[in-house]
């Protein structure tokens, strides 16, 4: 049996994975090992192993052929380098493959990357694998994992362990979610608050950033990790107890650190403060802790401790502040829930045999492979022997346990140490969906820990009690759909779940609150879902748009409001930290790439129709400030208010991006016989109500054009939005490929 199997059979139900993590594919199989063919030239292959250049990152182009099964597959032009740390200077090194550096954008099997890890460290060379294993099998977020045998020009190089690479994909396969901002955060990342400055958090000691941004590197904002580590080290502690949910997915990391703790994972946060990555999830606004890097496990020390019975709640060093932990376990809940899945995991994952099982299948399935690998022992003298006995019997020297050794002093130590605590159900997660408002708003609860006999939602719309929506399903996930009414203001509503030992749990301190904010004077004013000719962006790109508007008496800034398409994420993107001027428009480019500038959203619209919402947050809550039904949408055309601000939304033939709205724009418009000027859209010539000057204007008031007649061809004008000024007034004029007939 294999360890991806035994969650299966002795796993609870409500304890099945939250986080989507996929199927192992043909990369990352456990029924063989495949083989890995590099072939590089020769010149190329001596050059990357001359001691100076062991640490660089240059890559060389090879090409790559994966053997599997009776498949075998080959991509030219893939980019091969030495990967690690301290262990670039072992004899057996690791590689990183790269399918997409020298063919941008390119992917294998749904990879840009491999792993291929020498696990030098681990007589066993199944330490990581177990660990990953353990991680997946627990719903946390985790790289798959696999063995191959690694050939470099037909040479054996050995037996190694792939590993998933962690990156935007990476996050997208298990969030669902691909923009966020991903850091890698290695040694001395502690989390610890050195101030407000965003930019302070960039410190590079050994030439590598501590927290080293892997995504939207070019904006290179680091506004969210200075806000969560701020929140983390600063905040009271009834804030940390009660809003700590809310800036990190807690309760799958209550799990991680139960699982580094049992299998003596030290080289992570915790302990040594390294090795792990921050994602943050736009679709929840929370961070997500990803843990990587997992052979110092299962009894491997260099640090002279015994990490089978070191005390689960003080894994961090006496007097190294680890906030992150240690502020966590003075939360008697979270500690509870901590405790509760140490013996949980100890109980029905360890301790039975299937745990042992499932190793001793993968050990029978690499033997052939280790004890052919020439470069295995090189490094620390690790022989036949110690890789036949790693799981019984120690190798001696860093390696003080053998892996099941340690597993079973580990469980025995952690059930004596741990709080036999019983726990209310787990709260997991709870996702308002505003694809029905204003009619109803859905709130989608997902739970864990022990099994629910109900599930009550309290409510109240306007201040007045309603009768609770509940269900007794033992499902893990439940949606309410929560009707609204056709006054709403606000609803207020709290979750309570109950188990079978009748202890509870609320989804939040205070009640969860959501209003109608009809007191904001800021609309979404316009918006283009198929731009192919009325107006460029600053890179000369046509580009879907959203125009706000500010229809206020005052500039009114931006900070703390949202645009999103994703009706279950109101906070999906926050808007730039600038204001609007009174009675001004701000054009917003929704254009997917946000590397070109903070008015760039990082989603496109939808011209079959879609839903838009602009929203607030709020202390407990969120607020709806404007949202719009887009419909299906020709090219060219736009979806606005009639006039700033007003209703009904209509089409406009003659859209209006970064200016008023109004009569010159709606299709119901007749040009012919009236003192405007026409056509409006126009591509050539312009017709002007009367002889005389006029100038034209772009959208800033810089002047490009000018003459005096009855007429102002607009040949060369880019297409856009421009501002006419003639004797009798200023008239908004748009230049177009598709004019309106005359």
């Amino acid at each position: 049996m294999r360890v991806a199997a035994i969650i299966a059979i002795f796993w609870p139900v409500t304890l099945a994975a939250q986080i989507f993590n996929p199927g192992n594919g043909v990369m990352f199989t456990d029924t063989e090992v495949p083989r890995v063919h590099i072939l590089i030239h020769p010149d190329s292959l001596a050059e990357l192993y001359l001691e100076e250049n062991w640490y660089s990152n240059h890559e060389y182009p090879m090409t790559f052929v994966y053997q599997y099964g009776n498949e075998s597959d080959t991509l030219y032009d893939v980019g091969f380098r030495f990967r690690g740390n301290t262990s670039r200077a072992k004899v057996k090194k690791s590689f990183k493959v790269s399918f997409n550096t020298f063919i941008p954008g390119r992917r294998y099997n749904g990879l840009k990357k491999l792993n291929l890890n020498a696990e030098t460290n681990d007589p066993s060379m199944l330490r990581s694998n177990t660990t990953w294993h353990m991680f997946r099998d627990f719903g946390l977020a985790a790289s798959r994992a696999n063995h191959v045998e690694v050939y470099i020009n037909g040479d054996f190089y050995g037996l190694y362990q792939n590993t998933e690479h962690i990156n935007d994909d990476f996050a997208m396969l298990r969030f669902g979610d691909e923009i966020g901002n991903l850091y890698k955060c290695t040694y001395p990342a502690d989390l610890n608050y050195i101030s407000s400055n965003p930019d302070d958090y960039k410190m590079a000691p050994w030439g590598t950033r501590t927290y080293e941004l892997q995504t939207n590197e070019t904006l290179d904002d680091y506004t969210d990790l200075a806000s969560f580590i701020g929140f983390l080290n600063n905040s009271g502690q009834n804030d940390f107890a009660c809003l700590t949910a809310e800036h990190l997915d807690v309760y799958t990391y209550l799990k991680t650190i139960a699982i580094d703790v049992l299998s003596g994972n030290w080289d992570g946060h915790i302990y040594n403060k390294n090795n792990f990555y921050l994602y943050h999830n736009h679709l929840t606004d929370r961070f997500e802790y990803i843990a990587y890097d997992l052979d110092n496990t299962w009894g491997i020390d260099w640090l002279g401790q015994n990490w089978s019975n070191r005390n689960v709640y003080g894994w961090s060093p006496q007097g190294d502040q680890r906030p992150l932990y240690t502020r966590l376990m003075a939360v008697q809940a979270f500690k509870d829930i901590y405790s509760w899945h140490l013996r949980t995991m100890v109980q029905q994952y360890i301790q039975p045999q299937s745990f042992a099982n499932g190793i001793e299948s993968v050990q029978a399935l690499i033997t052939p492979s280790a004890l052919a690998d020439p470069y295995r022992p090189l490094d620390f003298g690790f022989g036949e022997s110690d890789f036949l006995n790693a799981l019984t019997e120690s190798a001696g020297g860093h390696v003080v346990f053998p892996v099941l050794g340690f597993a079973q002093s580990r469980g025995i130590a952690a059930l004596q140490q741990a709080l036999p605590t019983a726990i209310a159900p787990i709260i997991w997660d709870v996702r308002e969906d505003f694809s029905d408002f204003p009619l109803s708003v859905a709130v989608v609860v997902k739970t864990d820990g022990p099994a629910w006999s109900s599930l009550v939602l309290n409510y109240q719309i306007n201040g007045i009690a309603q009768v609770a929506l509940s269900t007794a399903s033992a499902a893990a996930i439940h949606t309410f759909q929560v009707p609204l009414g056709a006054n709403f203001a606000q609803l207020s509503f709290n979750i309570t779940a109950t188990g079978a030992e009748g202890l509870t749990r609320n989804a939040w301190c205070q009640n969860r609150i959501i209003k109608a904010d009809n007191l904001a004077t800021i609309v979404i004013n316009e918006v283009m879902a198929s731009n192919a000719s009325t107006i460029a962006d600053a890179n000369g790109d046509f580009e879907d748009w959203i125009e706000l508007h500010n229809y206020g008496t005052a500039a009114l800034s931006l900070s703390g409001l949202y645009l999103t398409d994703i009706s279950a994420a109101p906070k999906y993107w926050a808007l730039p930290d600038i204001a609007i001027p009174a009675g001004s428009f701000l054009l917003i480019w929704a254009d997917n790439e946000r590397q070109q500038g903070y008015l760039h959203a990082p989603f496109k619209l939808s011209a079959n129709g879609e839903q838009l919402f602009l929203m607030k947050s709020e202390t407990n809550g969120i607020s709806v400030v404007d949202h719009v039904n887009i419909p299906s949408i020709a090219t060219d055309l736009s979806w606005g208010r009639t006039e700033d601000a007003q209703l009904p939304w209509i089409l406009f033939d003659a859209p209006t991006p970064g200016a008023s709205n109004g009569p010159l724009s709606s299709s119901n418009v007749t040009f012919q016989n009236l003192s405007l000027p026409y056509p409006n859209p126009a591509c050539g010539e312009l017709h002007l109500p009367q002889a005389g000057p006029y100038t034209i204007y772009d959208l800033r008031g810089v002047a490009l054009l000018s003459g005096n007649g009855a007429e102002a061809n607009l040949a060369a004008l880019a297409m856009g939005v421009y501002i006419l000024t003639i004797p009798s007034g200023h008239f908004k004029i748009v230049k177009s490929n598709n004019p309106i007939s005359q």
